[in-house]
């Protein structure tokens, strides 16, 4: 069944029956194909040699006054970048900026902007002699690998791999192709399992993305056209293609049946019967819930703690049992609940970690939201990315990253205060909302992205002169640069459409498995596998679209049995 169908807000009904599903679905494209420990290893031996050279060919850019981070390919030996475009603040003018792994950044250059394709042409002024061209390419393969990285990215932070399948065969002289999945932003680059670039994205749907051929990119993009050499032709490994389909199947299509295939066999290579029950709140929407992790075999069971309800109720194997929470654990926000029953099946930790661009698995239990709670067990894939130590500062909380600690508002006269940070610098300076800026560090303001640029020219720390006017006339304050907000106030937010519900907590962790794998928050509490079954960890936040974080098995033991001693007999 179509997991994708339940990444709705919780307050929608996900009452969709399996009958529906299938029959949106056309029947010659149902159980076509299989998957196969050969074509599985295929993919290892690609997303393992593309992570060996991701971070030489992919590096992670942002723009002036803005904390989003996105992925840029490179694409010639003069470091010119093909980059997702980025909206500037207000509409003005402001650069680009590169971000190394050490958390300082680099201005680019723009070269030229294609809002509608979502794509920017980026140049570094100073030469990178570790940066690696990116091949392009014309050859389309029907598995495909899509480079991502954190919508905040933390210090040292590289960018992850997803690996995604189209969802039918292309048409002849077709400009563009159908991802699987809806969780990629506007710009992003597409590589075949060889490496080539071959497409970037588009707008994503509700429940795929488009993406355009290079090719066509090349004919709108005049300025990118004079960069590169002619295309290369991939070789590319034997895997099963999409199925071919008449147009008007196109939009009855909802899983690509590669992908679906795949994550049957993923499925098949984990523990059985599965170590895993579904953690419901008793009157609750079923997405109210989350997987949890038999531990030992007289119940105990191991989730994430922030996630549950005071009425606990737990499925296994079609029973519901009730529930009880016997311990927490406010550090690694897991929990240990209990249930009357014997003689489970206990999860098999292993404590090897994978190497980066390494398949992993997670179970997923929540399929069908029914008056019975009805699972069903399916499996989602992605790649193993990097280890995310507990307390790594983010890029933009380094010294490179500055704020006033106000919230500013543009009109007719210039930049007003809208807001203080209660407990900034600005806030004990004195100055107050409603206040108009006429000068910060000597230099007269009028524009919002004159104050960008303002701050990006300073560090944390420093000290700076703001002169303001206000109803008592002018007035000259002395004010410490402070590290930005990354979470940003609940009013006056535009929040995009989301392909998928984060868990509300998503940090801070101990030190955490970053993955690719896209999971709600509801599919938290499920162990981690590798493509081999082993379970290599325990999911405990759905942190972003393509982006998950889990508990290593060390972790889990040491909590685990801090938890048992708090443990009452039950």
């Amino acid at each position: 069944m179509n997991t994708r169908l339940l990444q709705l807000p919780r307050s929608l009904s996900l009452s969709l029956s399996l009958s529906l599903i299938l029959a949106l679905t056309p029947a010659s494209l149902l159980g076509q194909l299989n998957w196969s420990e050969r074509e599985e290893k295929a993919i290892a031996q690609s997303t393992l040699a593309f992570a060996q050279k991701l971070s030489q060919q992919i590096v992670i850019i942002g723009r002036t006054g803005l904390t989003t981070t996105r992925v840029a390919t490179v694409i010639d030996q003069e470091g010119h970048l093909l980059a997702p475009f980025i909206a500037s603040i207000d509409g003005q003018d402001a650069p680009y900026l590169l971000y190394r792994p050490d958390g300082s950044r680099v201005q680019l250059t723009t070269v030229a902007e294609k809002p509608k394709r979502f794509l920017a042409l980026l140049k570094l002024e100073e030469k990178d002699e570790s940066l690696i061209p990116t091949r392009i390419s014309k050859v389309v393969d029907h598995s495909v690998m899509i480079p991502t990285c954190a919508p905040i990215a933390s210090l040292g932070e590289t960018p992850s791999i997803s690996v995604d399948h189209l969802e039918f065969a292309p048409p002849e002289k077709a400009t563009a192709i159908r991802l699987d999945r809806s969780l990629y932003s506007p710009g992003s680059p597409v590589f075949d399992l060889s490496g080539s670039l071959i497409a970037v994205t588009l707008a994503s749907r509700r429940t795929n993305t488009p993406a355009l051929f290079i090719t066509r990119v090349l004919e709108e993009f005049a300025e990118l056209d004079a960069l590169l050499p002619e295309l290369s032709e991939s070789a590319l490994p034997k895997l099963p293609k999409a199925p071919k389909i008449e147009p008007n199947e196109a939009e009855k299509i909802r899983e690509s049946s590669l992908n679906e295939a795949r994550e049957r066999y993923l499925q098949s290579t984990q523990q059985n019967p599965l170590p895993c029950v579904h953690i419901f709140n008793e009157g609750a929407p079923s997405t109210h819930s989350v997987i949890g992790t038999i531990v030992r075999k007289d119940g105990m069971i191991l989730t994430k703690a922030s996630d549950l309800g005071p009425d606990l109720r737990v499925r296994f194997r079609s029973k519901n049992y009730r529930g009880i929470l016997l311990a927490s654990d406010e550090a690694s926000d897991l929990a240990l609940v209990g249930i009357d029953a014997t003689d489970l099946p206990v999860v098999r930790w292993s404590d090897e970690l994978p190497a980066p661009g390494s398949t992993l698995a997670a179970p997923i239990l929540l399929q069908e939201s029914t008056e019975d709670m009805l699972t069903k067990p399916s499996a989602r894939s992605g790649t193993f990315s990097h280890i995310l130590k507990a307390h790594t500062p983010t890029v933009h909380a380094t010294s490179q990253v500055t704020s006033l600690g106000l919230v500013t508002e543009q009109t007719e006269d210039g930049i007003t205060i809208a807001a203080i940070q209660k407990d900034s610098p600005a806030y004990e300076s004195g100055l107050s909302p409603g206040d108009l800026i006429e000068k910060i560090d000597g230099q007269k303001i009028t524009q919002r992205s004159e104050l960008t640029r303002i701050l990006n020219s300073h560090r944390v720390g420093d000290e700076l002169s703001v002169v303001t006017t206000s109803p008592n006339g002018p007035q000259e304050y002395s004010v410490t640069l402070i590290s930005p907000r990354l979470i940003p106030p609940a009013t006056g937010i535009i929040v995009p459409r989301v392909s998928m519900i984060p868990s509300v907590r998503r940090a801070p962790f101990p030190d955490v498995m970053v993955h690719s794998i896209p999971l709600n928050s509801w599919d938290c509490g499920s162990p981690l596998f590798d493509s081999q079954g082993r379970a290599l960890g325990l999911n405990i936040a759905a942190a972003s679209p393509n982006r998950s974080l889990a508990l290593r098995p060390a972790t889990l033991r040491k909590v685990l049995e801090k938890l048992l001693r708090k443990t009452r007999a039950f």
